[in-house]
């Protein structure tokens, strides 16, 4: 059930699990007329939650990596999320090494692959119309996705690992999810002090600033472009590398991310990394909660309610910076 539901993909979520009795809605005091779930319960929510928004966070990162520096909305990201899915596959059953151990691997064949991306397809047309991106890098999701169902088909498949859970005060906490949301941390920490603490970070921060200016100071911006592309590719790549962890995938899963992961990024602010964090634990706990009380897939319909309050109350996110920047 969990990793259904953090597929963000799943139609039952939590209110599955609420229909076994594990999770009795019927607590013991509720809150303007709604029910509030037992301590543990609603302790286990909490967690889930966490562990979902962490995931969703990660996904957000190359998204507003991306588009805090070049202005390009990525359509592709999710079909990168993919390649690095089935990369690990490939080379973890190939070599027989530790999936742990092919992720840095995954990572950087999807810098590469970003880099490339950009080379071909994004640099050309860099000046062009906004709608000229979208559409390209949505020929770029449409090329992977078939590429990989052409070589690895389409059947749902998974990596042979067996990492169970544990319990913590009675609250099941899922191994896998756990080390996604660690790597979650570890890459939102990594990249903050990567643009803040070095001279290539304070480029690509002056290039997001003032394109422009960046170039009269002696700032190579189609360099700086190919590189935040390829970056925002592969914490792509780190984030679908970290999905097999805890659940199957198929060549299409990349996009049930893809639709939240812009949520998140709006509602933490365009170009924020805290945001894009922050925004991701918002949609982990709209997903989680509205699951438990809500049936089937209504709580992608609170997810986008409270998406559009955002954009009509403070429409520069949650951390964003002035809406006339």
């Amino acid at each position: 059930m969990l990793s259904c539901l953090l597929s963000g993909g799943c139609t039952q979520g939590v209110a599955a699990v609420a229909a076994t009795g594990l999770f009795d809605a019927g607590g013991p005091f509720s809150v303007v007329g709604v029910s509030v779930p037992d301590a543990p319960i609603l302790a286990q929510l909490i967690v889930f939650a966490v562990l979902l928004g962490g995931i969703y966070g990660l996904v957000a990162l190359g998204l507003t990596m991306i588009f805090g520096v070049m202005d390009v909305i990525n359509f592709a990201h999710g079909a990168l999320m993919v390649v690095a899915m089935y990369a690990l596959l490939y080379i973890s059953e190939a070599t027989g090494v530790s999936p742990f151990l092919v992720i840095p691997f995954a990572v950087l064949l999807l810098f590469l692959l970003g880099a490339g991306i950009y080379r071909v397809t994004i640099a050309p047309i860099i000046e062009a119309p906004q709608e000229n991106q979208l559409i390209v890098t949505f020929g770029v999701l449409l090329i992977l996705v078939s590429t990989i169902e052409i070589i690895f088909g389409s059947d749902p498949r998974s990596l042979d690992l067996d990492l169970g859970s544990f319990d913590v005060a009675g609250v099941f906490i899922p191994e896998g999810q756990l080390y996604a949301l660690i790597i979650a941390l570890v890459a939102l920490v990594g990249t903050y002090l990567f643009l803040q603490r070095t001279m290539l970070g304070r480029a690509i921060r002056g290039t997001a600033d003032n394109r422009d200016g960046a170039q009269y100071v002696g700032i190579n911006v189609p360099r700086i472009d190919a590189l935040t592309f390829g970056i925002g590719a592969a914490l792509a790549g780190l984030a679908g590398a970290v999905v097999p962890l805890f659940q199957s995938f198929t060549p299409f899963l990349g996009d049930r991310y893809l639709i939240n992961a812009f949520v998140v990024v709006v509602l933490g602010g365009l170009g924020s990394f805290p945001g894009a964090f922050l925004g991701g634990l918002v949609v982990g706990f709209l997903q989680v909660f509205g699951s438990f009380y809500l049936d089937g897939s209504l709580y992608q319909v609170v997810i986008f309610l409270v998406f559009i309050l955002v954009l009509l109350v403070k429409p520069e996110g949650l951390l964003g910076g002035s809406a006339d920047e």
